[in-house]
């Protein structure tokens, strides 16, 4: 029995305001009027008898009683969505990746097409964000995540070991013959990893020395675009660098590579792992890694010799 079921819109529509936090986002996003999803929460609030939301001089809050309905409603709401896409059997799937921009535009974007090229069924929706995509409450399926893991409520694995060196503009390579050097110069930093310059001056040999002065961001393209102006010398890793360093546009000074402790990782709510294109989509980003890094390791080799 169904009876105390709210109706289908109606929890579209409080999923919609309970994610954007705002009405009037919600009524954007579905194509209605601010009025009719302010009487369609306040027709659920009366059938549920509990306030979903707090209204506020300035907005919305969910109430802790929302916050909880929203999860499943938001859930079950997605089962719906994947029950009916599997039903119709041939019809296209939309796959939603939560990525960072950096790993998107310089590893992740150009490969896509062998991807969709290989699953023709399969939409690939891409959200290039540094904020951490909310599984819970957010239309996602999978997101590349930096960081060491694993993340409370969801599935995870790495994606790859990385390995992090200096980098600048080519024409600084003159005043950088040995590491000592770098205390004439300006680092870059990136805000999530600050042991990264204290743990590469330590195997280089020269720990403690201090640059001339320290640049800060919160983003690795926004580094790696300060280094490529000339601003400074960066730490990045190959899966950054590799498309800079070989059209010329950045270069390694030294050669002195140090072990990361953060990672990229692939992320998924639990469940999902059996579906069909979260499934596809992992063995695929998991043989192209693997592909690519010994690809890397190759052409150092021969490097070498």
């Amino acid at each position: 029995m169904l009876r105390h079921l709210p109706s289908l819109p109606a929890l579209r529509v409080f999923e919609a305001a309970g994610r954007l936090e705002s009405f009037t986002l919600a009524a954007d996003e579905l194509d209605v009027t601010t009025s009719a999803v302010s009487r369609q929460i306040g027709a659920l609030e009366r059938a549920l008898g509990v306030k979903l939301f707090e209204r506020l001089p300035r907005g919305l809050r969910l109430t802790p009683e929302g916050t909880r309905y929203l999860a499943e409603v938001a859930d079950a709401l997605r089962r719906l969505e994947q029950a009916s896409t599997a039903l119709r059997g041939g019809a296209r799937r939309t796959l939603r990746l939560s990525v960072l921009p950096s790993f998107a535009g310089n590893w992740l974007v150009p490969r896509l097409p062998a991807f969709e090229a290989a699953h023709p069924d399969v939409d690939v929706m891409l959200e290039a964000t540094t904020r951490y995509a909310d599984f819970r409450h957010e239309q996602v399926d999978l997101a590349i995540r930096f960081g060491t893991g694993p993340w409370d409520g969801l599935a995870s694995e790495p994606l790859l070991p990385l390995e992090y060196y200096p980098v600048c503009k080519p024409n600084r390579l003159r005043s950088l013959r040995r590491p000592a050097d770098l205390a004439r110069d300006t680092w870059l930093d990136e805000v999530h990893i600050p042991d990264a310059w204290p743990r590469w001056l330590q195997a280089a040999g020269v720990p403690g020395i201090e640059p001339v002065r320290r640049l800060t961001y919160d983003n690795a393209q926004l580094m790696l675009d300060a280094a490529m102006a000339g601003q400074g010398i960066a730490l990045a890793t190959d899966v950054l660098a590799e498309r800079y360093i070989r059209e010329r546009r950045l270069a390694q000074p030294f050669a002195i590579r140090v072990e990361s402790r953060a990672t990229y990782h692939l992320a998924m709510r639990p469940d999902d792992r059996a579906r069909a294109d979260v499934h596809a989509f992992r063995d695929w980003i998991v043989a192209e890694m693997s592909l690519w890094q010994s690809s890397r390791e190759g052409f150092r080799t021969r490097k070498r010799r």
